[in-house]
């Protein structure tokens, strides 16, 4: 009795206490002295919080009142994930479908496609989740009817329940309402159970064939598409994880002509660090409409066309122009529907092309601007990492803001930096579209124009109630000047050596761009494995392509050597290293990352020994291009700052470029040769008859530019704590005062 009792206390069970017979109620009990009863230990503890109620509790009953607990814990658990947490989450997933806009996809295909991502990339742990919401729902639902049927305790329902699903014999002394419960649960138990593992069976068996094929449609809304697997899939990649842009994509779906498996063990093979994004791959052909629409191609927000290093240049452009010719036809307005297309072009002649043949969606970068970037570099070391600091996400990127939220509507392009604390204004995007990079200073900014910036982040573009410098009462003080280049390296005569030249590299595009910068008369040799007429047809081939000759630079002497003896020392030793003006070795990505970069490094350390031993006096300062941070490492062990990875940089350009269409305008014009380009300058040629100061801010450098050029100054030279040179682009702090020296430079944006 005083077990049944205590039980009561938390059950609230009918109390069943048997009468006493006549027999037993006669009797007189004979006394005994009570024994000691030792308390429970849980008894103990709780006797103080729950008062003398408990004391009398032994260990059974408190097994009883855990037992109760625990079974209305689950019951309670299965309803809630009846009544709140499915229902929650199918109108979750129904909100979501619907703010997608997806067109042509019903709410069943969205549902199903989640759910089998969700399969496929949970495993185990899915497996898990799906077993615990089958059997909790066949519990809850058997103990219930069972407390109906029964007018018993759902608790106790519950526990038979579990009894019966896990195939245990009925007790034969129940009642046939208990036993006809107990085989309906024993029968949906094992239903149940058959039809998991099948379903699980049959799952994973068409899940595997869906794997390897990659037929299933992908059932997103605002992801980005890119088209294609190259060697910068995984930069790319990399690029797009890193970006915190409210706007930028966190799905990315892969379309490729390689089965669905392939497709992710080479972005696994490659260690790709995706970050947070979610990768979907599908097998197909990217100039088919079918195989665009089973990515997404309709409804994603970017499309992304990247190069295809494998083919040859022409060859690879005419797949693209396959590819926007089906995008464009589809519908009236063309895919995406309300998003743009970033592609990346081999060949420069085919850029205007590409952008009439799908306008108004077609952003079009060519990795032939880079060969002018590089021969920059070659002439103002410290450029790369400049260029490189400012294109991708990490550090100071491109933004734009609306001048009337800056507060500087009305005021002239000359005035603006003295208006931006933690930015760097570099140019104008006007109401018709048009970037105006490095405007005339006398340009008045419109209440409909946007600023265009490098900041370090969107916060940074603040309004300020007043400028950081009075200009026209500095320019007053200290007078006019005008711009005068004390060492100007236009149109120089040079030699040159291009080592690693092939037909998709940079080496053309290093021609040509020398062409372009070069005086006439200057010589070029090439040292490569190449035949000689192999190479005079490509750069004959390059010629044709961009429609003109080379009239400042010649080739003068071939070098043809065996692959397997590029990094031999007697081959790099016929070559007259120490009367080059100007070094280029390049990257031969067609033997992979690695070995190319083996093959750069050994070449730099033989040349560099060559010349230490018999000119220990010329400066060996080589333009190297790599492909992997490990190698630009090694080089700087070796002595070797200026190097470029192409590979890197087009990446990153085209993950800005996708994010946002800014970038495109920013980059065609600082890439080209008609528009704007970074220069590294010295401050004295800036200062006419004024002196050298000794101390100086960043805001006094940009009033002494502006009044001396058409120039927009975005950073300087700093020495680090080891006393090397490092370059800072915008400075956060433009009113500190630094030392100043003749040996610091600052670095520019000007019209070339």
């Amino acid at each position: 009795i005083r077990i049944t009792t205590a039980a009561r206390i938390s059950l609230f069970l009918p109390l069943q206490v048997p009468a006493p017979s006549p027999e037993a109620a006669t009797k007189v009990a004979p006394t005994y002295a009570p024994a000691p009863v030792k308390m429970p230990l849980i008894t103990r503890i709780l006797e103080p919080l729950l008062g003398k109620q408990v004391a009398g509790m032994d260990q059974h009953g408190w097994w009883v009142v855990m037992r109760t607990a625990i079974g209305w814990a689950v019951l309670l658990y299965g309803i809630w994930m009846w009544t709140w947490w499915l229902p929650s989450l199918y109108f979750r997933m129904h909100d979501a479908y619907q703010k997608e806009n997806i067109d042509g996809r019903t709410f069943k295909q969205y549902l199903t496609y989640h759910f089998n991502y969700w399969m496929a990339s949970g495993g185990i742990s899915a497996m898990f989740q799906l077993l615990v919401i089958g059997i909790l729902t066949l519990l809850t639902l058997g103990a219930f009817i069972y407390a109906i049927m029964m007018q018993d305790s759902p608790v106790r329902g519950l526990w038979l329940c579990t009894v019966w699903a896990s195939a245990a014999s009925v007790d034969p002394a129940v009642t046939a309402m208990e036993g006809g419960v107990g085989m309906i649960a024993t029968f949906g138990g094992l239903v149940l159970l058959a039809v998991l593992l099948t379903t699980i069976s049959d799952f994973f068996a068409e899940q595997q064939r869906k794997s390897n094929e990659g037929r299933d449609p992908i059932v997103e809304g605002g992801h980005l598409v890119l088209l294609g697997l190259s060697s910068q899939t995984k930069q790319f990649l990399e690029e797009l994880a890193i970006c915190e842009a409210s706007s930028a994509p966190t799905t990315v779906a892969i379309l490729h002509t390689l089965p669905k498996s392939e497709i992710e063990q080479e972005i696994k093979r490659q260690n790709t660090n995706t970050g947070d994004l979610k990768i979907v791959c599908r097998s197909g052909l990217p100039s088919s409409a079918s195989d665009l629409w089973k990515v997404g191609a309709d409804v994603c927000s970017r499309i992304v066309i990247l190069d295809e290093p494998a083919l040859p240049r022409d060859e690879a452009d005419a797949i693209t122009f396959g590819t926007l010719l089906t995008l464009r036809g589809q519908g009236a307005c063309g895919w995406p529907h309300g998003g743009h297309i970033a592609v990346q072009c081999c060949l420069g002649k085919n850029v205007t092309f590409m952008n009439d043949l799908y306008p108004g969606k077609t952003f079009v970068l060519s990795g032939e601007r880079l060969g002018r970037l590089m021969v920059q570099s070659a002439q103002d070391q410290g450029l790369c990492p400049i260029f490189n600091a400012i294109i991708g996400f990490e550090g100071d990127e491109f933004y734009s803001a609306s001048a009337e939220s800056l507060n500087l509507a009305g005021k002239l392009f000359q005035e603006a930096p003295f208006w931006c604390e933690q930015t760097v204004p570099i140019g104008i995007r006007d109401s018709g579209g048009a970037y105006h990079i490095n405007p005339e200073k006398s340009y008045e900014i419109k209440e409909d124009d946007e600023v265009i910036l490098l900041a370090e982040d969107d916060d940074a573009l603040q309004p300020l109630s007043k400028p950081l410098m009075d200009f026209e009462a500095w320019k007053m003080k200290f007078g006019s000047a005008t711009f005068e280049e004390s060492d100007p390296n236009d149109n120089e005569v040079v030699q040159v050596l291009i080592c690693n030249f092939t037909e998709r590299g940079y080496g053309c595009a290093i021609l040509l761009a020398l062409d372009e910068m070069c005086g006439a008369g200057s010589e070029c040799d090439i040292y490569c494995s190449l035949s000689e007429d192999e190479v005079i047809s490509i750069i004959k081939n390059a010629e044709e392509e961009a429609d003109r000759t080379l009239k400042n630079i010649k080739v003068r002497k071939i070098f043809t050597v065996p692959q397997h003896q590029m990094t031999s020392r007697h081959k790099i030793n016929v070559m007259p290293l120490q009367d080059y003006d100007f070094n280029f070795v390049l990257a031969d990505a067609a033997l992979g990352f690695q070995k190319a970069d083996e093959q750069t490094v050994a070449m730099i350390i033989q040349m560099k020994s060559l010349i230490q031993e018999s000119f220990p006096e010329h400066k060996f300062e080589p333009l190297v291009e790599v492909c992997t941070p490990n190698a630009t490492l090694q080089l700087e062990l070796c002595g070797i700052q200026n190097t470029i990875n192409t590979i890197s940089m087009m990446s990153k350009a085209m993950a800005l470029v996708a994010i946002d269409t800014l970038a495109h305008g920013v980059l065609s014009d600082l890439l080209s040769a008609t528009g704007n380009n970074m220069d590294i300058m010295y401050l004295k040629d800036y200062l006419g008859t004024q002196p050298l100061p000794q101390q100086i801010t960043f805001v006094e450098i940009a009033a002494i530019v502006n009044r001396a050029a058409q120039q927009v100054v975005i950073g300087w030279s700093e020495s680090n704590e080891q006393g090397e040179k490092v370059w800072v682009v915008n400075p956060k702090n433009k009113l500190l005062p630094r030392p100043w020296s003749a040996e610091d430079k600052i670095v520019v944006i000007k019209d070339v």
